[in-house]
């Protein structure tokens, strides 16, 4: 008898968006409603497969709510799982260990009587006899947790296929906060079955060969750009010699894609709309009838990086232009990043002499010197010291200490200024 564990994770309801507010003409409400779309995706889902079993790897919600609703949508979501006789396991991950009113929210039983959610004050465990399947986890009880959570995870159970849930960043990704830290030998040491894992948004396995799966579902449903492709839910196949199948299924209602175009490849700027034109018609093939949300990049070194800033708020109209009569109502851009730089060794006659010349010496120098990453750093302390913190959660500390992306970002800062002084002209 094959059984059959749904694995999600990251799922973020009702997560604010707040910079769609910044865009006119952005379909605001149809992106902030996504999460909720997504996961009555997952329930339908799971009762359409007749699953055993769900597991959430924790950040059900993203923090505080303004009011109860996101709390009862997730009840009354939950509440029609069960209802089908599917039990669920949920652990907090540190966005839901940073909501208050999720502790007081009562919550739906699983079928068997016990809680849906598992334990922050020590490692929980539901045993499920019926399928054969025993749920190892630990809730976060703190946002921040640096503590090597899987070290309290107890040895598998004997004649059972043991699942671990953990909330981890395992040894550091990009842009992610390094929570809960392990490796996937400590992992591979307690001989569990299956490793569902939550935190890191990229869909991923990560096991040390010969041992078994350590999985990263990734987040249900893409919340902004950095957050690119199709977003799911894993579904893992037991069979009856202990065997374990992994798939992945699509259930986001709005994807965000970015297309890069190789500036030097240009010769002239319109190229740039009958590439996105082109892009565009290829990835609506792709979406099956969801939002497509898009960001245009035009980067790399090319003849064309003053006109492309100077002309840049043109050329977006443009593009949104091409979203709105070759997407059918289906594809709205985001925004174009120009992030150009001059080809070698073209300078302007205005750079030879007058402000530019200096401007372009100070850039030069901070290139070179090795202090650009110092200046960086001290600059974003003081900036952390009056900005609310929410602002820097997804700024990775890695990323202002890498030269190369900051030398990238101070050469096309001065492109633009180059480009606005050059307009201005």
């Amino acid at each position: 008898m094959n059984r059959k564990i749904i694995h999600t994770a990251d799922i973020h309801l009702d997560s604010p968006l707040q910079k769609l507010s910044q865009y006119e003409g952005a379909p605001a409400e149809q992106i902030r409603r996504a999460s909720r779309g997504a996961f009555t995706n997952l329930i339908d889902f799971a009762i359409r497969e007749a699953v055993d079993l769900v597991v959430v790897a924790g950040d059900l919600y993203d923090g505080d709510w303004p009011d109860q609703n996101t709390g009862l949508f997730f009840v009354r979501e939950a509440s029609r799982l069960i209802q089908a006789g599917i039990p669920m396991v949920v652990i907090r991950g540190n966005h839901d260990a940073a909501n208050l009113i999720t502790r007081s929210l009562p919550l739906p039983k699983n079928p068997d009587g016990t809680d849906v959610m598992l334990s922050e004050k020590q490692v929980d465990c539901r045993i499920f006899e019926s399928i054969g399947v025993a749920v190892h986890g630990k809730s976060f009880l703190n946002r921040v947790e640096k503590e090597n959570l899987a070290l309290q995870y107890p040895p598998a159970l004997g004649g059972l296929f043991n699942v671990g849930l953990l909330h981890t960043s395992l040894g550091g990704f990009e842009g992610h906060d390094p929570y809960a830290p392990c490796t996937p030998r400590e992992l591979a040491d307690k001989h569990y079955d299956y490793w569902a894992l939550g935190h890191i948004h990229q869909r991923g396995r990560h096991e040390i060969e010969g041992a078994a799966p350590v999985v990263y579902s990734g987040n249900l449903q893409g919340r902004h750009v950095r957050e690119c492709g199709a977003k799911g839910c894993c579904l893992l196949t037991l069979g009856d010699n202990g065997q374990c199948d992994l798939t992945f299924h699509e259930l986001d209602v709005v994807r965000w894609e970015k297309f890069v175009i190789d500036g030097g490849r240009l010769t002239h700027q319109e190229e740039v709309l009958d590439l996105y034109q082109d892009w565009v018609a290829e990835e609506l093939t792709k979406v099956d009838g969801r939002l497509l949300v898009t960001r245009v990049e035009v980067a790399g070194k090319t003849s064309l990086d003053t006109v492309m800033r100077r002309e840049q708020l043109g050329l977006l109209d443009s593009l949104r232009s091409i979203s709105v009569s070759h997407g059918a109502g289906q594809v709205w851009m985001e925004n174009l990043k120009v992030r150009t730089t001059q080809e070698d060794g073209a300078v302007s006659l205005s750079e030879q002499d007058g402000p530019l010349m200096s401007l372009r010496e100070v850039v030069a120098e901070l290139s070179e010197s090795g202090l650009l990453a110092s200046l960086v750093e001290d600059e974003v302390k003081n900036l952390k010291k009056k900005l609310p913190h929410e602002i820097f959660e997804s700024t990775s500390e890695r990323s202002l200490a890498d030269t190369q992306l900051l030398s990238e970002l101070l050469q096309s800062a001065y492109a633009e200024i180059k480009a606005q002084l050059n307009h201005a002209d």
